[in-house]
């Protein structure tokens, strides 16, 4: 009987832990209390679908009547890091969450931060949609935001992991 129960609690407990998103409020990890230092990296080249991400992120939010965002490149350089970290794991995750929190706080003066995350998308559009339906992740999309980035990458199988964050300067 307890095996019958164990189960579905924890096929939930994945679903929560897989449709999650993590805002500065709301991390549970510990920050990296060694004295880091963060290189600003300017340079990123933007795919397609990347700008579609950015460009269907502010048309969502220019229809809530809220500030469209300005992309900042060191934004996406720290999403591809997650992005890949994310691959090499082979799985969705806002694990070091508060390392790239860091990192932008002290290169860009970052006063909050929020990150959206993503796998196995086939489109812009298919993603944004599911992260407006999700509440999470819908605050983060009309949270008090000044900046964003995104990045999209690929895995061996071509499925799609998505980054996409957040900061208020």
């Amino acid at each position: 009987m307890k095996v019958s129960i164990f189960r579905p609690l924890s096929i939930i407990v994945l679903l929560i832990t897989f449709a999650s998103c993590s805002n500065d409020a709301s991390s549970d990890e510990q920050p990296n209390n060694s004295a880091a230092t963060y290189e600003l990296k300017n340079d990123y080249t933007y795919s397609q679908i990347e700008t579609e991400v950015l460009d269907l992120v502010n048309q969502y939010r220019t229809s809530k009547g809220l500030n469209t965002l300005e992309t900042i490149n060191h934004i996406s350089n720290v999403s591809q890091g997650h992005d890949v970290y994310m691959i090499s794991i082979n799985t969705l995750t806002h694990a070091l969450f508060a390392q790239r929190e860091e990192n932008l706080k002290a290169t860009l003066g970052a006063t909050a931060v929020g990150e959206n995350i993503a796998y196995n998308y086939s489109s812009a559009q298919s993603v944004v949609n599911a992260w407006i339906n999700s509440p999470a992740h819908r605050a983060n999309l009309e949270g008090n935001y000044t900046n964003f980035g995104v990045s999209v990458r690929a895995n061996a199988e071509g499925k799609l992991y998505y980054t996409n964050m957040f900061i208020k300067k």
